[in-house]
């Protein structure tokens, strides 16, 4: 801030100097005298609206015998006045001040450690980071919540991910092998053995109901010398069960198996249910039949593949299982209200 009162003031002299009969006052002046930020001044600088105003460098000089403009932007609804936060107006002046010295603007946000410690802290989904060695450093709070840690320092320097002897049965073991070595490294909808994790890390072993699946990512950060520091982790979950068991293992089977046909009599094999029990109790819980669940699974997955473009329409019906000129594409049809080439040029232009 100091550096670009400076830098206003040198450029306010330079101007008096060369004998212009007029006095001059900042965009920040100006913002002040009239009730808006300094950037909606520099917006009507730029956009002809104080007349007189002058740039210099990346700053404007404004007379201070200009009027305030009228907002020449379009508005919808109900005017509000502009209002910016502290932060956000000192984020944008850094941006001005680094700017006008040639400089990357947040190239000092690096240097703000305690800022970087609050992101971490308040990131909005479960991340830990560990020595290369496995060793677990730090958690943020949506990781000890998700773990039921109320005591991280029990945690900390204490618990190994590479040694974890789950690892293998989890189906983890590739993607944890593959982090610790440099790698960045992404598994897609992993079931999480949520209890076995609340019961090895948590404080109180409180039972967990329901299956939860995540998608998980891990990254590398090196030091000067390009070898392994930490590894970060950041798990994102993909989807939640949480309902009467029988009901859970169902919803499972078919997101697990929506490929396949459907088959009311291997599903209700597997809840130990006689067919026509399962229905009623699926529709009773669910408010839809499973063939009606596996149909909105299987639509979903088509919904997914038709926005990539590397796909033909038919390979994408493909990915998922079903026949391009099968019943499927009618059924796509009355569920979307438009056809799969509709459907993804809608996507493709969003």
């Amino acid at each position: 801030m100091f550096l670009k009162i400076s830098c206003t003031r040198s450029i306010l002299n330079i101007v008096y100097k060369r004998g212009i009969d007029m006095e001059y006052i900042s965009a920040r002046e100006a913002g002040d005298k009239w009730s808006i930020t300094n950037r909606m001044v520099n917006y009507h600088c730029v956009a002809g609206r104080i007349k007189g105003a002058v740039k210099k460098g990346n700053l404007w000089l404004i007379p201070q015998s200009a009027e305030k403009p009228a907002d020449g932007r379009r508005k919808k609804g109900v005017i509000q006045k502009e209002q910016e936060t502290t932060v956000s107006q000192d984020l944008y002046d850094l941006y001005v001040q680094r700017r006008c010295n040639g400089e990357w603007p947040f190239e000092s946000l690096y240097e703000n450690e305690q800022l970087f410690i609050e992101i971490f802290r308040h990131f909005p989904y479960p991340m830990h980071i560990c020595a290369p060695d496995g060793t677990m450093l730090l958690a943020n709070e949506a990781y000890l919540e998700f773990a039921k840690i109320s005591n991280p320092e029990k945690l900390y320097k204490k618990h190994n991910i590479i040694l974890n002897p789950n690892l293998e049965r989890w189906g983890i073991k590739d993607f944890v092998s593959r982090s610790y070595q440099g790698e960045v490294v992404n598994a897609y909808d992993v079931k999480v053995p949520h209890q076995e994790i609340v019961e090895r890390l948590g404080d109180d072993h409180e039972l967990i109901f329901g299956s939860l699946y995540q998608d998980m990512t891990a990254f590398p950060i090196l030091d000067d010398n390009h070898q392994l520091e930490f590894v970060i982790t950041v798990f994102i979950t993909s989807r939640y069960y949480h309902d009467k068991e029988e009901i859970m293992k169902g919803k499972e089977y078919i997101d697990n198996h929506c490929k396949e046909e459907f088959d009311i009599d291997k599903l209700a094999d597997i809840v130990h249910m006689s067919r026509y029990h399962y229905t009623r109790l699926f529709k009773q819980h669910t408010g839809i039949t499973p063939y009606n669940y596996y149909q909105d699974v299987k639509l979903g997955k088509l919904k997914e593949k038709l926005c990539d473009t590397n796909l033909t329409i038919a390979q994408a019906f493909a990915e998922c299982g079903v026949d391009y000129n099968g019943n499927f594409a009618k059924i796509f049809r009355q569920k979307t209200g438009m056809n799969p080439s509709r459907y993804r040029k809608m996507m493709i232009e969003k």
